[in-house]
This record gives C-alpha cells, structure tokens and sequence, in this order.
C-alpha cells in the first residue's frame, strides 16, 4: 500500500490526521502515525489495517471519556454515541468492554446515582427512565429493593396541597396527579389518609 499524503483533518483537534492511500483516504491519530511510522510511502497492507484498527480504539476511547467526563452514562448510551460518530461495532465493543473493566461504565452505580438524584420520583418511573437508559432488570431490581414510594408520594402530596384546602374536590385532583406520577392506589389512599388526619391535627 502507497501512502500519498497525510495532513490535518480540522484545526480544531491537531492529534487527528488524514492519511490518502492508493486504496482511499483514512482517519488516523497522531499517536499510531508515529507509533507505526506511517509517514513512509510504502507499507505493508496488513500492518496499515492494523494500525488503522488501533487508531479507530485509540479515537473511540478519547471521544467516549470526553462524553462520560460531563455526566455520568450508561452503557446503551455510550454505545449510542459512539454510533453516531460512525465507529465501527467491533471497535465500541472494545471500548466499551475496557470501560466496564475499568468502572468507567458502571450500570449498576448508573442506576444507584440515578436513584438518589431523583428521590420524589415513583419507583414505576424510575424503573421506566432506567429502563430507558438500558439498565438491566437485575440492576434496577436490586437498586430500587429499599425503596419506600410512600414517602415521595407524601412529598409530592404536600407539595401539590400548598396554600389549598383539603377537600374532595382538591383530593380528587390529587389522586389523579399521583396516579400519573406513577404511585400505586394503596399508596395514594394511606398517603391522603395521613394528610387528611395531619390536616385535622393542626387545624
């Protein structure tokens, strides 16, 4: 294989190089161009490919841990990304494999941080978002087994009665918000049960 040119691909990121063969053009970082002296004319196709292989890992991983370093992500939506950004599947699976290995991609912290942040949210939607996220059904089970919906039910209540008096009227348009935020009727009646009884207490 010829190598015939190779020049910067954008001068916003001065580690990415275009490299134009007789066979086409390919994206090459910097590291693996030196790593592999690929600044010659002539090189043999099998170690060109394996460097080309090498340096699509090398871009995936560095563009995947600037999207994981804003947020925390799960595995789907890394994969997803990556996607977008046309990386070839054999190379996401890699990098994602090492980021698992690594705990840069960790579904189970995903959903137990995801958890926490969202506390005045039923555990029906939690499970929902999570599933969404593509957590799988083990890690959101065993994340969501110490949630109690009472009490960001009784929250979500409070918050809905403010400055509003508590009657049939007021309660059946509660019970109707409750039921859409995903709280089981059980749930519903002991909440509005225990309003109704901290209502007669302070009056």
């Amino acid at each position: 294989m010829i190598i015939q040119d190779i020049k910067l691909k954008s001068k916003n990121n001065p580690n990415i190089f275009v490299i134009t063969t007789d066979a086409g053009e390919f994206i090459f970082h910097s590291d693996i161009i030196v790593k592999y002296s690929l600044s010659g004319s002539d090189i043999q196709s099998d170690l060109f490919f394996k460097a080309l292989r090498e340096s699509e890992i090398l871009i995936a991983t560095n563009l995947a841990m600037k999207y994981l370093s804003t947020r925390v992500k799960t595995e789907k939506q890394t994969k997803e990304y990556l996607l977008k950004k046309n990386f070839t599947l054999d190379a996401i699976d890699e990098v994602i494999m090492k980021m698992k290995e690594y705990k840069v991609i960790d579904d189970s912290e995903y959903a137990k941080a995801y958890i926490r942040s969202n506390m005045q949210t039923s555990k029906m939607r939690l499970k929902q978002k999570l599933i969404k996220s593509g957590v799988s059904k083990d890690y959101i089970d065993e994340s969501l087994a110490d949630i109690d919906d009472y009490n960001s039910c009784f929250v979500n209540a409070k918050k809905f009665l403010k400055n509003k008096e508590i009657n049939k009227e007021n309660c059946e348009k509660l019970t109707r918000r409750l039921y859409y935020l995903g709280y089981a009727w059980d749930t519903i009646k002991k909440v509005l049960w225990d309003l109704a009884n901290l209502d007669l207490e302070e009056s």
